[in-house]
């Protein structure tokens, strides 16, 4: 089950970190839904209006500065994301998720320290959290579960960096796992 009260204290603590909260769009259009969606994956397309329910509120922070309506700076915002994936214990078609994005300063330090800002939130959870390089960034993992991925990507229209603040009902599941001593896999 989501716990909402988690991703709230996860606004809070980002907040903190001076990531502005925003409210964004739950659709984008069907160009926007590309920029970020790995080709081999199926959108979540809505056929009365052309668009596309997000997979990531990096999607719709895209879509706003698209549209002129975001300036760059640096944002949090909770959307669900919608997902064609395969359903295990913490994989689902949809789930709820905090989303950084950074457009006014864009450099490795940067993402390394959005990287570090992150990894401490995690690890008030799970204090065995950890930085994992990937082929196009890094994953925060917790054993072998990924808790968020960040990276810098851009277009022709921007470079920017993402990641994720905090994703549930992934995080409280991996939280319950831990405090019973338990493994899944």
């Amino acid at each position: 089950m989501i716990n909402y009260k988690i991703l709230d204290d996860s606004l809070q603590y980002y907040e903190e970190h001076k990531f502005q909260r925003i409210e964004t769009p739950w659709t984008v259009s069907k160009y926007v839904d590309e920029l970020t969606k790995p080709i081999d994956k199926i959108s979540f397309e809505l056929k009365h209006n052309d668009k596309c329910l997000v997979a990531s509120g990096e999607q719709s922070f895209l879509y706003l500065y698209l549209k002129e309506f975001l300036p760059k700076g640096q944002y949090q915002t909770i959307t669900p994301c919608f997902r064609y994936e395969s359903f295990d214990f913490v994989h689902s078609k949809y789930f709820m998720k905090n989303e950084l994005i950074k457009t006014d300063v864009i450099s490795d330090n940067e993402l390394h320290n959005l990287v570090e800002i992150s990894l401490q939130f995690f690890q008030m959870y799970l204090p065995e959290a950890y930085v994992q390089p990937t082929d196009i960034g890094f994953d925060i993992m917790w054993k072998n579960y990924e808790l968020g991925s960040y990276g810098i990507r851009k277009n022709e229209f921007l470079e920017w960096i993402y990641g994720t603040g905090c994703a549930e009902p992934i995080l409280s599941k991996l939280i319950k796992l831990n405090e019973n001593g338990l493994s899944y896999k």
